[in-house]
């Protein structure tokens, strides 16, 4: 409806006046918007656009809107000025008082609350050079620049990443007939015409899995499974992936409704046939990406996707594209698990991502990301072809950046190209390790700097650095706390509850006992100003007095459910001390390690 009254105010008004509109954003965003934009942006002088998520309108927190300032008379395209992701009125105002000092506040502050704080590079001018270069990232080859969709920028230091996206030699949708993009079933559709149907079981076979959003996560295909009983969103539970035996599969919701043979012929097929065959191939018969279709661009994370096994349907909460090369399979898919191509994702503005906006994405083959991407994929021995047809024996003289303890320093040398339970990496710091690095060596395929990487985390990523700063490690890798809302269950709770079971805690002295313990009953202590500072050898943070010696182990005894023939009851040991580790800190050593690293192999002529 708006959009029928901006012409009306543009031909009636005086003009040397202007008019101002509140409303939605789809005049910016719609990919049939073209010729309303091409009208708008000449006029265009002012767009401030706002996320409801403190609830200015009745409207839903996630809903976008804007202030749209627009002069009267059409003038040639000179430039607007715009400001994203503003969650107060007041921010504007103090985006054009600020004096241009200090660090750009990001999306959400250090205590976790949306930041409302003004900074003078929050405010981008957007002139026809910049729309040139949203048209190239966002739109269809040969779009005008004055039809380009705008993106959301947070602040000036981010146009530089988008420019070099823009001058990517390559992208996805270069390799046309050689990829193909399906939501496979509708989940309610193809349960009214007999193709799956609701059952809740641990899948027999690939054949019976047909997979959903929750099953996955960035660069996990095992995340959750669904509980027995499953009728609500919250009725999944985390995987331990250092306990899943080799052929693991989890519960799937559904199942076929069908025969075999009827099944096979409702499943979607690529546009092109292989060498050898005679008619195109199910997408089943292929590795897949596959990505969680709907995400909130608030999330921690947006772009969720990992490669799904040969054989697995899944509903169109998941959309899942055939990449008919293996190697740019697994390259992108490694790729799309990094912050930097997930900020590309959250400045589209979208809340949905088909196969189609996949095309806008760069690709490269980088051997260093194709080993940790098979590395964090590989969780089980449906992926053994995947393995053995990507393996590249330069990986077994690759290494960790970083020297911790918490490392298995073995891990590059022991790889093989036959699949074995050990080449996955399972525990929750070797996971963490390896996505790290891809982000690193993503940036720099891309060629951005450091500085732009780190900006990136900091300012797109506070729900990502908030759950950073609180996720503790013990000396076997795994999570001993976390406030992430999506490890619910992993480690223990901030403080004992009534409901929370004894631990045993065995002391370096030879003494034990039996307690309920919370997170606060055993973390660290805050390092005093002056004496008794302790290091976390992790990220050179300082504690004071360890609540319980290094070297204390605690084992916690938990009902599992995750794995077939439960529930069964399990003892998890964690061993002190806990170390929480420092993201940008661990960025910064992993840029050096890899630019020596290559600079080393273009000067000895070898690649990785």
């Amino acid at each position: 409806m708006y959009k029928c009254f901006l012409p009306q105010a543009w031909r009636y008004g005086n003009k040397q006046g202007l008019s101002g509109f509140l409303h939605p954003e789809g005049v910016y965003d719609d990919p049939k918007g073209g010729e309303l934009r091409a009208k708008v942006y000449p006029r265009l002088r002012f767009h401030f656009q706002f996320q409801n998520q403190n609830m200015l309108f009745p409207i839903g927190d996630r809903n976008k809107y804007s202030i749209n300032v627009y002069s009267v008379d059409k003038k040639s395209m000179n430039s607007f000025s715009n400001i994203s992701n503003i969650f107060s009125v007041s921010t504007v105002d103090n985006c054009f008082s600020h004096n241009g000092s200090g660090a750009v506040p990001g999306i959400k502050n250090d205590e976790g609350n949306w930041d409302i704080l003004g900074h003078s590079n929050r405010i981008v001018t957007v002139n026809i050079d910049m729309l040139k270069t949203f048209a190239l990232l966002y739109d269809e080859a040969g779009t005008p620049a004055l039809q380009a969709r705008l993106p959301a920028i947070h602040s000036q230091e981010l146009i530089s990443v988008l420019e070099k996206f823009a001058a990517q030699p390559k992208r996805l949708g270069d390799l046309k007939g050689e990829y193909y993009s399906t939501v496979m079933f509708d989940e309610t559709y193809a349960q009214r015409d007999g193709t799956i149907k609701r059952q809740t079981r641990f899948a027999e076979s690939p054949e019976q899995w047909v997979l959903s959003g929750p099953h996955f996560f960035v660069g996990t295909p095992f995340y959750k499974t669904p509980r027995a009983i499953c009728t609500e969103k919250g009725h999944y539970d985390i995987l331990d992936l250092t306990d899943l035996p080799a052929d693991y599969l989890p519960r799937t919701n559904y199942i076929p409704a069908c025969d075999a043979a009827e099944y096979n012929r409702r499943i979607p097929r690529v546009p092109w046939i292989d060498e050898g065959e005679t008619e195109p191939k199910r997408v089943t018969e292929y590795y897949r990406f596959v990505n969680r279709r709907m995400f909130g661009a608030s999330s921690e994370r947006s772009f969720i996707s990992t490669i799904m096994p040969k054989c697995v349907g899944h509903i169109n909460t998941a959309v899942s594209t055939v990449i008919r090369d293996v190697n740019v399979l697994v390259n992108f898919t490694g790729l799309s698990h990094s912050i930097v191509y997930d900020f590309f994702l959250k400045s589209t503005g979208k809340s949905d991502l088909y196969g189609n906006q996949l095309i806008a994405f760069p690709y490269v083959l980088n051997d260093y990301i194709k080993a940790r991407t098979l590395g964090i994929t590989a969780l089980s021995s449906v992926y053994a072809d995947l393995w053995k047809s990507s393996f590249d024996l330069s990986s077994s003289t690759d290494n960790w950046t970083k020297k911790s303890s918490l490392l298995n320093k073995k891990y590059f040398i022991n790889l093989s190209e036959n699949w074995f339970p050990g080449a996955a990496l399972r525990t929750d710091f070797e996971r963490r390790q390896a996505l790290l690095e891809i982000d690193v060596l993503v940036a720099i395929a891309l060629g951005l700097t450091l500085e732009e990487l780190l900006t990136i985390y900091r300012v797109q990523f506070p729900v990502m650095r908030q759950y950073e700063r609180e996720t503790y490690y013990d000396q076997n890798g795994r999570i001993i706390f976390t406030p992430s809302k999506g490890l619910v269950g992993v480690g223990f709770p901030r403080k004992a509850g009534k409901k929370d079971q004894p631990v045993q805690l065995e002391y370096p002295d030879g003494r034990s006992e039996t307690k309920v313990v919370g997170w606060l009953d055993i973390c660290p202590q805050p390092a005093p100003a002056e004496k008794g500072r302790r290091v976390n050898y992790a990220s050179g943070q300082s504690y004071g007095q360890a609540k319980i010696p290094d070297g204390t182990k605690i084992y916690r005894t938990v009902t599992d459910d995750t794995l077939p023939g439960g529930p069964r009851e399990k003892t998890i040991t964690y061993v002190a001390p806990f170390y929480l580790p420092d993201r940008e800190e661990d960025y910064r050593i992993a840029w050096q390690v890899f630019t020596e690293r290559f600079a080393k192999e273009d000067n000895t002529g070898s690649t990785a």
